[in-house]
């Protein structure tokens, strides 16, 4: 696996959040959840909020260290296992 994959995944899986939570705001607004259902529903998205915050910064770390083009502007050190 490469920083380009990393950085892709990370993508991916905060698109994914993304749209869970779209998906639980409109549950949300809705009107149609009973109390219950709401807190749960209402205590996700917010967790899943945080979680989506976290990511983005993870990913902006991650693209630091990618590359613009392979073998150029690495800001990273491969390891060899020697070490």
């Amino acid at each position: 696996m490469n920083i380009q994959t990393v950085a892709q995944n990370l993508r991916n899986t905060i698109a994914g959040k993304e749209e869970y939570l779209a998906t639980l705001n409109r549950e949300l607004t809705n009107g149609y959840l009973d109390e219950h259902d709401f807190i749960v529903s209402n205590t996700t998205a917010d967790f899943l909020k945080i979680n989506i915050d976290e990511l983005k910064r993870i990913l902006q770390d991650v693209e630091q260290c990618e590359p613009s083009l392979p073998g150029e502007g690495n800001n990273y050190e491969k390891w060899d296992g020697d070490e």
